[in-house]
């Protein structure tokens, strides 16, 4: 392959792990806290649509960090096939071949792990640096 394109997709690659550390997709997270119900009375219907927001923001930024952290390990897989040596050995090359493929299956495990947060198939891990929450407008 030429030049020109290993530089192109290694200019993306650094591209999407620039978005990686420059964001707030990893920030700490701040949780949704339940009204305290001093007075017995059911909650209102802005505080359940606060709690809708949090959850649907929630796994929207999951995700999007989930998709990011795809694409920078499917371009890494990228840029390792293109730099593999054509000359190596078999042992060599098979080798270097699986570590290629494990990063392709971890953009994979991830891409999907994003679709089924989305789809609400899975919810957004507890323990997650990537949670927020939106307070009451």
């Amino acid at each position: 392959m030429p030049t020109r394109n290993f530089s192109t997709i290694d200019a993306a690659s650094r591209a999407i792990n620039f978005v990686l550390t420059e964001t707030e997709l990893g920030a700490t997270p701040a949780h949704y806290f339940e009204p305290t119900n001093l007075g017995g009375l059911p909650p209102t219907e802005s505080e359940l649509r606060v709690k809708e927001d949090t959850e649907l923001g929630n796994r929207t930024r999951f995700a999007t960090h989930m998709c990011l952290m795809s694409a920078s390990q499917a371009l890494k897989a990228c840029l390792d096939l293109l730099s593999c040596e054509v000359d190596l050995p078999p042992h060599e090359r098979t080798r270097k071949l699986a570590e290629i493929a494990s990063k392709a299956r971890a953009a994979e495990e991830m891409a999907a792990q994003a679709a089924g947060v989305l789809r609400g198939e899975v919810t957004v891990p507890e323990d997650a640096s990537i949670v927020v929450s939106r307070g009451a407008r």
